[in-house]
């Protein structure tokens, strides 16, 4: 089914983390809420009432303990678990009205609805009596699409408890653009929906958009382009294509034809593509022998190889750190970290965790408290890709196609059981049982959805 113009969507959660911890707690419903990052370190989340009070993303958490308790603010530790099933139940009543989903983070998902309004052949109705450019629908088209948005917003509401935005647009970089208007302009007109085909109002919707919320430059890029006189969305939308790629980059050339309503961007070509992955954490206690610190970067390893499965990438290499307390000014100090290469891109549990404990024991010494480890996958690139490539010769001869495919079927096996059953309802015994670094959590709520332990009770 091909159309001219194409109605793609972003449903963008408010305030997720914090709004997931609201669900279940309504007389939280107009207090502000933070969430901590681990080790109950900095604000990672607000919700609205808690940006109203100006408390700023990252501040820490020592820093904010007493101005929390004058102002009743409620502080949660992050609880992950909680997080992601709402995310599922979120992407589950959003696939009650289309199949076309794209999970693209843990609060954001691309859908299409274009099934919805036009015929078996492609079409919109009445689309040749209106002169419509690129990136336009029919007006009764465009005045049907708002509506169910925002039907879809109400839908997700009501089934889940989560408050959500809404941006539509021909492309994946105006849906962005929307939802982001949505969120910051609509939300105190009651109305959880923007859309960007009026080619007048798309530009009007640019000029009040900054550069660097632009998807795909950010802050990073930003003043790069601010320099050139590119201020707004607009600017960079009216930069020549060909001159946009000359002196940038094919991502902002292609950000630039996206931005004027040629649908470039899908699922699989993005414009922030993802070279590396980490997963990294503070421990709750130091730890100091190499058998205490393997317990933490094996589980670490482990997370990372599911998290890239998830994602559908693999890793072409690996790098491994350790680092001690840099806030205990008395004890020794030491941050070392080392890199490996794979012998083939790969996304297995088995070959991930073991490279990531050789390269542990490589750069380990003894004679200190270490109080953090990270595991990061580098170079990473799609699955499909991946396989595609030849092969002439075996880097690592223990890695032949029988070991690989047995490890590919005890990877599966794990994301099956521990998605029924639950997170870490299976692992490595090189996790190990007791997790005596496991960060702080002090705040942190029950896990409502996911522990038949933890369901409210009404009294």
């Amino acid at each position: 089914m091909q159309t001219r113009t194409r109605i793609i969507g972003l449903v963008d959660c408010d305030s997720f983390f914090a709004s997931c911890e609201k669900v279940f707690r309504p007389d939280w419903r107009d207090r502000p809420v933070v969430v901590l990052s681990n080790n109950d370190g900095c604000v990672v989340a607000r919700s609205a009432e808690a940006k109203a009070l100006q408390i700023p993303m990252g501040e820490p958490y020592f820093k904010l303990r007493d101005f929390a308790r004058a102002r009743g603010v409620v502080v949660r530790s992050a609880n992950y678990a909680l997080y992601g099933d709402m995310s599922a139940r979120v992407v589950e009543t959003l696939a009650t009205f289309t199949d076309e989903i794209d999970v693209y983070s843990i609060d954001e998902a691309f859908f299409d609805l274009t099934h919805f309004f036009c015929d078996s052949t492609g079409r919109y109705p009445h689309e040749e009596e209106e002169a419509l450019e690129l990136g336009e629908l029919p007006r009764a088209v465009r005045e049907a699409a708002e509506p169910l948005a925002e039907k879809i917003a109400a839908t997700i509401r009501k089934w889940t408890g989560v408050p959500v935005s809404i941006g539509l647009g021909p492309t994946r970089t105006l849906a962005k653009a929307a939802s982001r208007i949505a969120k910051d302009n609509y939300a105190r007109r009651g109305r959880k929906c923007a859309a960007l085909f009026d080619r007048a109002e798309r530009d009007a919707a640019l000029a009040s958009l900054p550069v660097e919320k632009i998807w795909g430059v950010g802050r990073r890029l930003a003043p790069r382009f601010q320099n050139s006189g590119l201020r707004t969305a607009l600017d960079f939308a009216r930069v020549d294509p060909t001159t946009m790629r000359r002196f940038h980059s094919i991502n902002q050339e292609r950000t630039v034809r996206e931005l004027r309503g040629e649908l470039i961007f899908d699922a699989v070509s993005r414009p922030e593509p993802q070279q590396s992955m980490q997963i990294s954490r503070s421990f709750g206690e130091t730890v100091s022998s190499l058998d205490e610190l393997e317990k933490p970067v094996a589980t670490f390893a482990s997370k990372l190889a599911a998290k890239l499965r998830a994602r559908r990438l693999v890793a072409s290499a690996l790098y491994v750190y350790v680092a001690t307390d840099r806030f205990n000014a008395k004890a020794p100090q030491r941050n070392g970290g080392s890199a490996i290469t794979l012998s083939r891109p790969t996304n297995s549990t088995p070959e991930i965790l073991a490279r990531s404990l050789q390269v542990l024991r490589a750069i380990y010494e003894p004679g200190f408290r270490y109080k953090k480890a990270g595991v990061v996958a580098l170079e990473t690139l799609p699955e499909e890709a991946a396989q595609a490539r030849r092969y002439l010769f075996e880097l690592d001869p223990t890695q032949n196609e029988e070991t690989r495919e047995r490890d590919r079927n005890v990877s599966l096996t794990l994301d099956r059981v521990n998605s029924k059953f639950g997170a870490g309802s299976i692992f490595f015994a090189s996790e190990g049982v007791e997790r005596a670094w496991r960060p702080f959590s002090n705040f942190v709520s029950p896990q409502y959805t996911t522990d038949w332990d933890a369901l409210p009770r009404a009294s």
